[in-house]
């Protein structure tokens, strides 16, 4: 599965004119394979730990702004980490992304929002004059497992 991701991401860079070079992609494989929000430097350690070459935290920076641009990769402000698209899987884009972030573990999920509430929303913003040129959100919470343990 982690091949089948990669080669999409290599696809998409390809189709906007970047290249998905040998650093980017291990950057790139290393957040696929995290359970968590990893921060830039997160990936520094685990690119390091893994290469026999070294990797400055501004060149990890510079790469998942890449990956911001090829919308492969998000950043939530809240945790100032990042997080894999879960579209990286489809072979399209999409503009709008909505996240769950555990306020206790700091685990984070990509959500699909109904598209009633994403017009609704887009009317609201309209109303005082502005336009939405990029919506994230990031909704606080606690995962199930921290809530369980949080009512034990």
């Amino acid at each position: 599965m982690i091949d089948k991701l990669l080669q999409n991401a290599e696809e998409k860079c390809q189709a906007a004119g970047g290249r998905f070079t040998n650093k980017r992609r291990d950057i790139l494989e290393n957040l696929i394979r995290a359970e968590h929000p990893l921060s830039a430097y997160d990936l520094v350690e685990l690119y390091n730990q893994s290469s026999e070459q070294k990797i400055q935290a501004m060149s990890v920076y510079r790469i998942l702004d890449f990956f911001i641009e090829m919308q492969l990769v998000h950043k939530l402000p809240t945790l100032n980490k990042y997080v894999v698209c879960s579209h990286l899987a489809c072979k399209h884009n999409h503009k709008d992304q909505y996240f769950v972030v555990c306020k206790n573990c700091g685990d984070a999920q990509e959500i699909a929002m109904n598209p009633t509430l994403t017009k609704e929303l887009n009317e609201s913003v309209s109303s005082v004059g502005f336009q939405l040129i990029d919506a994230q959100f990031e909704l606080l919470g606690l995962c199930n497992a921290c809530a369980s343990k949080a009512s034990n």
